[in-house]
């Protein structure tokens, strides 16, 4: 496998809503699931599969055996998915996959794999690690593109690029010792920053984020979207029956007088969130967003909750900040159940 050394503005890593060569998915459910909520997950994995296969290309990542011929099998009437054989045991593919950049040498441009150091969501005891979160350490095996390794541990929902060299995320998660310990003196945000700027990002936003949160310490796209033209949207809590995140309105704030690398101001719009009394299953764990989305060629692919008004709210938000694109949203409440939503399954490759 080669792994490159990252060179400074040579790579850049795209937008969410640049075009993709195809999406990446896994077909595969941790052991630690019961039987019935494997099922279920399934279930939810098919809608978010045929979804995002009408705008263009899957590559269904299944391990060998029974998780694959069963793949195979439920997708055989869908042309756009292509089930490879991976070794691959869990769904979560934005953290467990390396993120796909570009990467520019003269006038030769091609897509690379950046691993990011995945270690689990921090090798908690809840979560520790599994010998599956390498996978992006087989990027030229499976991915067919070079590899090329950050020096500091995250994972892909951590991140919110605008495709120009500004990115959002959060010091619960990047900052969290059970990923980036202190070492010596060295202020780790300066330094992470500096290694950003070898993979393109010459701005960082930090928010605060939620180091209450759960296996991810607070990643930025459970509440955060960015969208074309500067716009950031990003979940506001208002409900009785719960409080907000306690950093959440200030990191609105630091949102609206932030200013990306070129200097300009973020067109921020708040998205309310769902209402706890909506959601089905343990309340604390569900991850009840509508920013985390798939978009994919030409559609915005999100979740809802049940939830009407708020449901209809940001479907409206989303069109908005996305206009020309088809937007599907989807009940998939065993996926966010787990913790995750339709963005935390995909991971898209650009399109050159």
């Amino acid at each position: 496998m080669s792994r490159d050394r990252i060179r400074k503005a040579c790579i850049r890593i795209p937008a969410d809503w640049e075009p993709h060569k195809c999406c990446w998915i896994a077909w595969a459910v941790h052991r630690e699931w019961s039987a019935r909520d494997a099922a279920r997950i399934k279930r939810d994995l098919t809608k978010v599969v045929h979804a995002i296969a009408r705008f263009e290309s899957v590559r269904l990542l299944a391990p060998r055996g029974r998780a694959f011929r069963e793949a195979c099998k439920r997708f055989s009437d869908c042309p756009a998915v292509t089930v490879i054989k991976a070794p691959v045991d869990d769904f979560w593919m934005r953290d467990i996959m390396p993120t796909f950049a570009i990467r520019t040498r003269g006038v030769r441009r091609q897509v690379v794999a950046i691993d990011w150091n995945f270690n689990g969501w921090g090798g908690t005891p809840e979560r520790p690690a599994r010998a599956g979160d390498q996978l992006a350490k087989a990027a030229a095996s499976i991915f067919g593109v070079p590899c090329v390794a950050a020096s500091f541990v995250a994972e892909g929902g951590a991140f919110a690029f605008d495709g120009r060299g500004t990115l959002i995320t959060t010091r619960s998660c990047l900052l969290n010792p059970n990923r980036n310990p202190v070492r010596g003196n060295a202020g780790r945000q300066a330094a992470i920053a500096s290694e950003f700027k070898k993979l393109g990002i010459r701005k960082v936003i930090w928010l605060e984020g939620d180091i209450s949160e759960p296996i991810t310490s607070g990643h930025v796209d459970g509440y955060v979207l960015c969208a074309p033209g500067n716009k950031v949207l990003v979940e506001s809590v208002g409900d009785p029956d719960g409080e907000p995140p306690f950093w959440r309105e200030h990191d609105i704030q630091i949102l609206k007088n932030a200013r990306t690398i070129h200097g300009r101001k973020l067109k921020v719009k708040c998205v309310p969130a769902p209402r706890k009394q909506y959601l089905r299953g343990n309340r604390s764990s569900f991850a009840a967003s509508y920013l985390n989305v798939y978009l994919a060629n030409g559609a915005v692919i999100g979740s809802v909750f049940g939830d009407s008004e708020r449901d209809e709210l940001a479907g409206k938000a989303l069109a908005a900040a996305f206009p020309g694109c088809e937007i599907v949203l989807l009940r998939i409440d065993a996926i966010a159940a787990g913790g995750g939503g339709v963005r935390c399954l995909t991971q898209p490759m650009p399109m050159l």
